[in-house]
């Protein structure tokens, strides 16, 4: 039968190898946690940017029709503006006339000059279609450009912070690690012992006979003696005499 501090060493160096296990398990899973949180956040950053990339990309697709429309409405606006003969006395309508010949002659001028307005007006619209459109999209793109800049600040700062996330990952599971850490010392100090030839009094392991195997009688603290309290040889003053585990401390 093996001692029974030899058994205790054994269990005690494999649940500290579960625990060490365990414990780097934690860590392990909480850095993939960082990891994966950061390429989501990256990958979050690269779509914002590529769509507000196309919006300043798409204000110029099928420039020439956009213009067109841009000239028609700023014709319609020049066309519209009218003004009235203005004196220092303030405007002056025209007198009536019973002439035909006037009245014709004032509706035909009348015509031409609003016929010359009207070609004024669209070609003032033609040509400030472009300038007027072309501005709206810059500062369209400007603002773009604000915006991916601004993104790309936000992806660096993640970056930045990811250390720190992985840094704070090697902590997780660090209780594991010290309980696993002490479970193997005492159990190298089980299979050193148990190896040795050193017993727990009363539990059967250990010499029965020859130098190491310590009486009842020799030992008045020893385990079913007198002077037993039920903690074994480290509490029972005297014990150092005796043998046994407290022999390997000496």
């Amino acid at each position: 039968m093996c001692d029974p501090l030899t058994i205790a060493g054994v269990v005690l160096t494999g649940a500290s190898a579960a625990a060490n296990s365990a414990a780097q398990s934690s860590v392990q899973k909480a850095r993939d946690d960082a990891m994966a949180a950061e390429r989501i956040r990256q990958k979050g950053f690269d779509r914002e940017a590529d769509a507000t990339n196309a919006h300043a990309q798409n204000q110029y697709e099928d420039f020439g029709g956009k213009q067109d429309e841009r000239a028609a409405k700023l014709a319609d606006y020049f066309k519209g503006q009218t003004a009235a003969p203005v004196t220092d006395a303030g405007p002056v309508a025209m007198p009536a006339s019973s002439s035909n010949v006037t009245n014709i002659a004032t509706e035909k001028a009348s015509s031409d000059a609003r016929a010359f307005t009207d070609r004024q007006g669209a070609s003032l619209g033609q040509l400030r279609s472009f300038g007027d459109l072309l501005g709206e999209y810059g500062r369209g793109t400007a603002r773009d450009a604000i915006t991916i800049g601004q993104i790309g600040g936000f992806k660096k700062g993640s970056s930045a912070v990811l250390p720190y996330e992985l840094e704070a990952a090697n902590g997780k599971g660090g209780g594991m690690k010290t309980f696993g850490d002490v479970l193997g010392g005492l159990g190298k100090i089980g299979v050193s012992a148990g190896l040795s030839g050193a017993s727990l009094p009363g539990l059967g392991g250990g010499a029965t006979t020859g130098a190491n195997f310590v009486s009842n009688t020799a030992s008045p603290f020893a385990f079913g003696s007198g002077g037993y309290t039920g903690f074994g040889p480290f509490m029972n003053p005297g014990a150092q005499s005796t043998g046994g585990l407290f022999s390997l401390f000496r």
